[in-house]
């Protein structure tokens, strides 16, 4: 499950996905991860403040998104103005796709409006670009 990995779970989430690689629905893996004993949090009702609060604790939360395909919310990102999902598909691990958030949560409502947080410790924040100007006069 990706969204372990984000919680730098890798061992967890490496055995996650050797065990249950074969698709899932919402109480199957609510039921998958009570069996584990893992403690979770989550939604059915596409409520966006549950995004909200999985962006400010820097839990992210995994999500259905795109046609029968389960994505990693990582949180919301501002950009020129704009608040935009940031969504991490494990088909491409390596790419945030940015979708609008009004836009966003439309869908994610239209692809059901679940959205579930594993509730472990959160990701370190994400590296940020700084640079010192010198002055070469």
């Amino acid at each position: 499950m990706n969204h372990l990995r984000w919680l730098n779970e890798f061992e967890l989430g490496e055995r996650w996905r050797a065990t249950y690689s074969d698709g899932e629905w919402d109480s199957r893996l609510r039921n998958r991860l009570d069996a584990a004993d893992i403690d979770y949090s989550y939604t059915v009702k596409a409520d966006p403040r549950f995004l909200d609060w999985a962006t400010a604790t820097r839990r992210g939360a995994i999500l259905w998104w795109k046609p029968a395909h389960c994505c990693t919310f990582v949180g919301w990102v501002n950009r020129d103005g704009r608040q935009y999902a940031a969504i991490l598909d494990n088909n491409y691990p390596g790419r945030f796709e940015l979708t609008p958030r009004e836009q966003f949560v439309r869908l994610w409502a239209g692809y059901g409006g679940f959205a579930l947080t594993v509730m472990e410790d959160p990701a370190s924040s994400l590296p940020y670009r700084s640079y010192e100007v010198i002055d070469e006069r």
